[in-house]
């Protein structure tokens, strides 16, 4: 009975012990928990999207989702302020070297969809076509007025407005297109792609360059209300053109790479167990979060697309 009485005892003040000690606020799951994660801005309808499906399936699971520029996403991600950034590009590496600073020997990527660089212009404005090279001199300042791009053209001064000054978009064209040349001055950032849209409508000189992800949706209303007060410029194919579409950043021109500015859509994890990052991650990866980035009107990683004309 002693033995009985002590065992009760230790037990006792075991569990007491263990109830009384410092909670490990890390201890989230794949389904349940809190995290922050960044993504770029140009990405946020599809993600945000994303986050709201997987949190209704997951009642326990809540993502502080920080939309920021690329650059930013990514050094939250760096200095352990973020689990996950979702961009559109890998980690350079003097980025690498910062993980292995912290003891993080790799980062963890996975792919989920493809979307692409709109170019965006004033409803009045006829010029809605353009070639790869008229691209390239847009962006370094070659081409500076309206008569360059058409003879006829009534504008004047082209002004080209991207959606911040570490982003992830003129980043991108940066890289793809310009190869090391210099950008334009005629070209110039605001804060974020809903400013970006709203100074298109009302400045008629203007291009304006955001993410395919704020007009693609055809069944949402606020890109149904962007679309309706400006248009989607058409760019010279990479390949040959279909017959019957025209070569704007739709589902099928991004997926068959004839649309030519098209991106990967990437999660960087620094996370190195399974927690709530990996499980938010691998839903994006799985069927239900590709069918909310096809219905999105963007491309899944994996799956059947649709072709929807951008008017």
């Amino acid at each position: 009975m002693e033995i009985k009485k002590v065992l009760i005892l230790v037990l006792f003040f075991g569990f007491y012990a263990c109830s009384d000690a410092p909670k490990n606020e890390n201890l989230d799951t794949t389904t349940s928990g809190e995290i922050t994660v960044t993504c770029d801005e140009s990405l946020k309808p599809i993600i945000e999207a994303e986050q709201m499906v997987f949190e209704e399936l997951h009642p326990n699971a809540k993502i502080n989702m920080v939309y920021l520029s690329e650059f930013d996403a990514i050094q939250w991600m760096l200095k352990d302020s973020a689990r996950l950034a979702i961009v559109t590009r890998e980690l350079n590496e003097s980025e690498l070297e910062v993980l292995k600073s912290q003891k993080i020997s790799r980062a963890r990527y996975h792919k989920i969809g493809y979307d692409a660089i709109a170019f965006i212009l004033h409803p009045e404005n006829t010029d809605t076509s353009f070639s790869l090279a008229q691209i390239k001199g847009l962006l370094n300042g070659q081409i500076t007025d309206w008569k360059q791009v058409s003879p006829s053209s009534m504008l004047g001064k082209i002004q080209v407005v991207f959606d911040h000054p570490k982003s992830g978009s003129i980043r991108y064209l940066e890289d793809s297109v310009l190869r090391g040349e210099p950008i334009g001055k005629n070209c110039f950032a605001l804060q974020d792609n809903p400013a970006v849209l709203d100074y298109v409508q009302k400045n008629k000189n203007a291009i304006g360059i955001i993410g395919v992800s704020w007009i693609s949706d055809l069944d949402d209303n606020q890109a149904k209300f962007f679309l309706q007060n400006i248009k989607v410029a058409e760019v010279e194919p990479i390949l040959m053109r279909v017959a019957g579409i025209t070569n704007k950043p739709i589902q099928g021109n991004i997926a068959l790479k004839q649309y030519p500015y098209w991106r990967n859509i990437k999660v960087v994890s620094r996370e190195m167990r399974s927690g709530l990052g990996t499980g938010f991650a691998s839903f994006m990866e799985s069927e239900p979060g590709q069918k909310v980035i096809l219905k999105g009107g963007l491309v899944p990683q994996r799956s059947s697309i649709r072709t929807v004309q951008l008017k």
